[in-house]
């Protein structure tokens, strides 16, 4: 609660003035001490109290001084100081009385004291010494430039008066409030606004300064009623003290062309509430005289608005598992963009959530093993919370939160959100050949080796005979390239290897002399697709996948490598593909083990299909239709997380769950639930925060139904107060303001 304080001024040890926290001191009537002093300014200097006593000049051109110095723009008292405001000087006491800290000051008027020219000696009359120093000049040729410029000052005075173009570049009153800041920024460019704010926008840039202030007139209201006019419209109109909606008169209340200035400022930044609108605030009795307030908040409630329909994350938050002593502000956290919108005083869009989405780094806090606790959450907290929820303990630590996302990012395509870096259900890709089955088998992959003597076999064959016995006509001509060789895997696959028997297909694969892995074992360590741009077969070159080769490949007993040729695709027969990691399949567990969706090894993805009209011998390696489409396997990720994801993440008809609708069925549209209707309540008023009546901090209870929140089951489930709750009527009219 603020700190109580008093301060006193005296004048010859008569009380001239008392006051609370703050007062003024000027010449000008509306100040709260008032002086008749030629070197004084019109509003000299504020004297106020948040703890500390403190001196603030308010920008006077003779200044403030304190103890000999001119005091800077915000100064701190001390017993005994003095303060020197024009011709003025005042002395500070200051004390503690019963827990209220006070501030006594002895005015003293009339303390400038001058020596008269030529007498040596001391006089008091300010009066004279102004006239004499601040007068057109004691010299002619000062006289004479004072008088110019007097008259160059008058003629600009008069040309400011009448015409705005000479005006506005020569006025800084001062900043504006932030959202007259934000409509004047906005002048330039309107696009994407709401329509009220544009059209607040063009007044301001059509009108400039006279948009607000009318010369002679001040501030009248009819100025601010050309954006404001929703404050007096049904049933729009949601200024505090405009109940009915009538700008009418209200007793005690001067309701004259100046209305709105009774209470509000400009050029003064974030306090556009004058200091006299908090004598209305909370009291009925400042307009309206005696009034019976338990009777009006008694005042049957205004019916609800009609609500609307909104659409709601397709998450499945429970409630009624986690208000079992969580503080709602581990989850509900103020949306930072939201926060910096109000700052510079751009409007709140009713519809937009006051709060951030929740991160996966906070939920994991409780439910997966290992886990830092999220910013805000003490080390205690987590350690009791993660008690509480001992059976709801995730296997997967993905979503992004593992090493930055490592492992979603072995599947998934990051994105950015809110300046993070995030995954949703689209995978990488890949460029791939689009080639057919018959494309695949006319272009096939062919290789070349080098030249092959065949000595044994040759001699063998010809039992001592010499090739031109039987071999009248040539062979490879010296010195020719040699001829390039197609690859059928029907010639180096044994048996039934090709299309294996049911069950057989991860012995297959996994053979490491003469199955698939014997070739591709590369596939184990390939965390991608090959891509088109690096040709359209693969090609193991490297020693161990050269060691199958040799077994047939060689030349008396020297290897001989084999090196494959350039089979480049054109772009017309590329495509997107899924960028498949072989690594986490080909070295997954269940790689070929029985009973699992890898039972077959390669071959439960692979298969190999004939070309039109041609033989097995010729068949070529194609991807099955069902393994091109990842959910088949991972639904609900279950063969990623174990089927943990559907602790939230709720099933939708026809889909396994949310994880498929994302990626299958992009655009479904999300659930949807009633809402109140749209109105002007924000999170972030002041209203809304702080203590309530009692001087208690304002929790989420005081408006939320903790026991109906507490058994809500899903989000749709959750409850959201409106308008017609009495609550809000009893709380707008003891502390706030009238309830409309």
């Amino acid at each position: 609660m603020t700190a109580k304080s008093r301060i006193v001024v005296e004048s010859n040890g008569t009380v001239v003035c008392t006051a609370e926290q703050e007062l003024t001191i000027g010449t000008r009537t509306g100040c709260d001490i008032v002086v008749e002093d030629a070197v004084m300014a019109d509003r000299h200097c504020r004297i106020q109290f948040d703890g500390t006593f403190h001196l603030r000049d308010l920008g006077s051109v003779t200044g403030t001084w304190l103890n000999g110095r001119r005091a800077p723009a915000f100064a701190e008292l001390t017993d005994g100081c003095e303060i020197v405001i024009g011709t003025c000087r005042l002395v500070a006491k200051i004390a503690q009385q019963g827990g209220v800290a006070s501030l006594t000051l002895e005015l003293q008027r009339g303390a400038f004291w001058w020596t008269k020219p030529g007498k040596g000696v001391f006089d008091n009359d300010p009066d004279a010494m102004v006239r004499s120093e601040v007068g057109f000049g004691r010299y002619p040729l000062l006289h004479l430039l004072n008088r110019t410029a007097a008259v160059a000052a008058l003629v600009l005075l008069v040309a400011a008066v009448l015409f705005a173009s000479v005006f506005e570049p020569l006025v800084e009153a001062g900043p504006l409030a932030p959202p007259h800041r934000y409509v004047r920024d906005l002048a330039a460019n309107t696009t994407g606004v709401h329509a009220r704010v544009a059209k607040c926008a063009q007044i301001a840039k059509e009108q400039g300064c006279a948009a607000c202030h009318e010369r002679g007139n001040g501030t009248p209201m009819q100025r601010c009623m050309q954006c404001h006019d929703d404050l007096q419209i049904e049933p729009t109109r949601r200024h505090p003290f405009l109940g009915d909606g009538t700008l009418g008169a209200l007793p005690g209340v001067d309701t004259g062309a100046g209305f709105c200035s009774i209470c509000h400022r400009d050029h003064e930044g974030s306090s556009f509430l004058k200091a006299e609108s908090a004598a209305l605030v909370g009291k009925c009795e400042a307009c309206h005289g005696d009034v019976d307030r338990n009777a009006l908040i008694g005042k049957a409630p205004l019916a609800s608005p009609a609500p609307r329909t909104r659409p709601h994350s397709s998450i499945r938050f429970p409630h009624d598992r986690h208000t079992n002593g969580m503080r709602c502000d581990v989850c509900h956290r103020p949306d930072a963009e939201l926060l910096a919108a109000r700052a510079r005083g751009a409007t709140d869009d009713p519809d937009r959530n006051d709060f951030a989405e929740v991160p996966f780094t906070v939920c994991a806090t409780c439910h997966v093993e290992g886990s830092a606790p999220a910013a805000g959450i003490t080390a205690d907290e987590q350690a009791e919370w993660r008690r509480k929820t001992k059976d709801a303990q995730w296997s997967v630590r993905w979503h992004g939160t593992d090493e930055d996302g490592k492992g979603c990012a072995l599947c998934h395509a990051p994105t950015e959100r809110a300046g993070a870096r995030v995954f949703g259900p689209d995978l990488l890709t890949v460029e791939r050949p689009s080639d057919t089955v018959d494309e695949y088998a006319a272009q096939r992959a062919t290789y070349v080796a080098g030249r092959r003597m065949h000595d044994d076999e040759f001699h063998a064959h010809a039992a001592g005979k010499q090739c031109v016995e039987c071999h009248v006509r040539g062979s490879l001509a010296p010195g020719a390239a040699p001829r390039a060789a197609t690859f059928w895997h029907a010639l180096h696959l044994a048996g039934t290897s090709l299309v294996p028997p049911a069950g057989n297909g991860g012995a297959v694969s996994r053979d490491a002399k003469a199955g698939c892995v014997s070739c591709h074992h590369d596939r184990k360590q390939a965390k991608a697709l090959r891509s088109a741009a690096e040709g359209a077969f693969a090609w193991g070159a490297d020693e161990a996948a050269q060691t199958a080769c040799k077994e047939c490949h060689h030349d008396g007993g020297k290897g001989n490598a084999m090196r494959a040729t350039d089979h480049s695709v054109p772009a017309e027969r590329r495509r997107r593909a899924i960028a498949f990691p072989h690594d986490a399949h080909v070295g997954s567990s269940k790689f070929g083990a029985p009973g699992t969706a890898l039972a077959e090894g390669c071959f439960s993805c692979h298969e190999f299909a004939t070309p039109s009209g041609d033989t097995l011998v010729h068949a070529v390696p194609r991807v099955k239709e069902r393994a091109a489409d990842c959910t088949q396997c991972h639904a609900g990720h279950d063969n990623v997380g174990g089927g943990s994801c559907q602790q939230c993440h709720p099933k939708a008809p026809g889909v396994a769950d949310s994880f498929a609708l994302a990626a299958r069925v992009a655009e479904a549209a999300l659930p949807t639930r009633s809402w109140p209707a749209s109105n002007g309540f924000s999170h972030a008023s002041p209203g809304h925060t702080g203590t309530d009546l009692e001087g208690k901090t304002i929790t989420c209870t005081v408006c939320h139904d903790e026991a109906a929140t507490a058994a809500a089951k899903t989000l749709a489930d959750t409850p959201v107060p409106d308008e017609g709750r009495g609550m809000c009527r009893a709380c707008h009219v003891q502390r706030q303001f009238h309830w409309r």
